[in-house]
């Protein structure tokens, strides 16, 4: 059973938000050390996941800037659109001086940190130990270049994410309807749904990855490498995978049929089902379980007396796609003119700044009971204090914090939520029992993936991926052919390179690493 990995990126391999951040030297016992010409100006590129609504100046920006002597000016880019737009800033080549990537695990980026675009961190690793040790030591290692040497400054995420169904059980009940446990009976309960609330979306998700919990009921890890059926020494890709496409298939059914949301697909907004789900226009929603708080207090203020269920996985094999526990990260330009001054920030963060960082504001953000702070919800703030406000201003946390039982057991109190708190726990557990990873460690990277896998991809595969659920005239022959002509355009020899390099093969374990 593999941890986490402890690779290297293959010797040759090639192929948000926008804030001007001045910093006046943050000391690491939370005062100001202004330097010797005033502040430093730098900017600052990364995504956001919330809604695009952030506003400059806002109440918690001009606090943040008081206790760490930083001024920010922040553009959002959000998620959806980050790839396609920092692809063209990257190939501009005129880089902010700290931005959000996918790290050297995309052959571009890759190109990049070999090429010297980046700064080498090590050093600024050993000045600022708190930014060293928030990251385990095991992935520093993996995302090292070949000649050992670190660039990225990876964001962590808790491996163990998954997606929940969630339901209005209020009008499952009234409908006399059960919840389902199995496939088939959720697509004949999606039937039910339709004729019984025919101004409600039966189903709706926001884009596939949402699906990875779901595909779990299908017995595969979604979007994963995994052994092959016919050689376990061997790893097959996502799109190879019969059973992966048997779930793109039956959702174009669901599609089809119009019991999935006519939306998917079209609107492009991340949060598409987030928000039709609380807005009570759909019935049945795949969310990050984290989000069971907000669909109750928003779905309360469009329906009353809704109230939120949550199926357990589909299925007896169904459970939980654990996740690589890095979830993008960020770069510093070479060309930086005081990188210390980002770095000295960065520690105040995550040392004196740490209460700061993850609580915010009392009386604003968070709140005190019994000692212990408290988040208020979302809801329940003003809106220059909610996430939109607060995200583009985000940077790293340390790994210790990504999975805190006993701080969201206080969310959910200060939610009002105490009763529900049991409840959720007890699906994550659902969730958890069976676990579907990725079998391919994203840090190795073949030669020919680095130097033309976006091409490669965007060619041949995207064409039926990217439009299967909702294109009803493809077919599983059109999948089939992409496929092949993807092998043959150069596909085949990723997959022979990915398996080469990658000598181990075996169950990889985050979680408990």
């Amino acid at each position: 059973m593999r941890t986490f990995p402890r690779r290297r990126l293959l010797a040759g391999a090639t192929g948000a938000v926008l804030a001007t951040v001045a910093v006046g030297g943050c000391s690491t016992d939370g005062g100001e050390q202004p330097g010797p010409s005033g502040p430093l100006e730098f900017t600052y590129l990364r995504p956001t996941w919330g809604p695009a609504t952030y506003t400059k100046d806002g109440p918690y920006e001009t606090e943040l800037e008081r206790l760490a002597n930083v001024s920010v000016e922040v553009q959002i880019i959000p998620v959806i659109d980050y790839n396609t737009k920092i692809n063209t800033i990257l190939a501009s080549g005129d880089l902010p001086d700290v931005m959000w990537a996918p790290g050297p695990s995309s052959g571009v980026w890759a190109e990049a940190q070999n090429e010297g675009a980046f700064l080498p961190i090590d050093e600024q690793l050993e000045k600022h130990p708190a930014v060293r040790d928030a990251v385990p030591a095991s992935i520093w290692e993996g995302l090292k270049d070949t000649e050992g040497a670190s660039y990225f400054v990876p964001a962590l995420i808790w491996p163990q994410v998954p997606f929940f169904m969630f339901y209005r059980s209020d009008l499952l009940e009234s409908a006399g309807i059960d919840a389902p446990t199995t496939l088939e009976q959720f697509t004949s309960t999606l039937a039910e749904v339709k004729r019984a609330y025919p101004d409600h979306i039966p189903f709706t998700i926001g884009y596939e990855w949402h699906t990875k919990e779901l595909a779990t009921s299908f017995g595969v890890s979604k979007s994963g490498w995994e052994p092959s059926p016919n050689d376990p020494n061997v790893l097959d890709p996502w799109f190879v995978k019969d059973q992966e496409i048997e779930l793109y298939f039956w959702l174009q059914d669901l599609h089809r049929q119009g019991l999935l949301d006519p939306d998917y697909g079209v609107n492009k907004e991340p949060n598409l089902s987030t928000n039709k789900f609380k807005s009570d226009k759909a019935v049945f929603a795949v969310e990050n379980w984290a989000v069971f708080p907000d669909l109750v207090a928003n779905l309360k203020k469009s329906a009353a007396k809704g109230e939120v269920g949550v199926l357990d996985p589909l299925e007896q094999r169904g459970g939980s796609r654990p996740v690589f526990p890095v979830d993008r990260g960020f770069y510093v330009s070479s060309k930086m003119a005081n990188p210390d001054g980002f770095f000295d920030f960065l520690e105040w963060s995550l040392t004196e700044g740490s209460d700061f960082r993850r609580y915010g504001i009392e009386g604003k953000t968070f709140t005190i009971t019994d000692g212990k702070k408290a988040p208020i919800p979302d809801t329940e703030r003003d809106k220059a204090y909610q996430q939109p406000q607060l995200e583009p201003l985000s940077f790293i946390g340390p790994f210790s914090e990504k999975l805190d039982w006993d701080q969201l057991q206080l969310s959910y109190a200060a939610a009002k939520l105490s009763d529900k708190f049991d409840f959720i726990r007890g699906k994550f557990d659902s969730y958890m029992r069976t676990e579907y990873p990725d079998f391919r460690n994203p840090t190795v990277l073949s030669p020919t993936e680095a130097a033309d896998g976006t091409r490669l991809t965007q060619d041949y595969l995207q064409k039926v991926t990217e439009s299967c659920i909702i294109n009803h005239d493809l077919t599983r022959a059109d999948w089939a052919a992409a496929v092949e002509k993807w092998k043959a355009a150069g596909g085949a020899k990723i997959i022979d390179e990915v398996n080469q390099l990658q000598t181990d093969k075996s169950r990889p374990n985050y979680t408990n690493s």
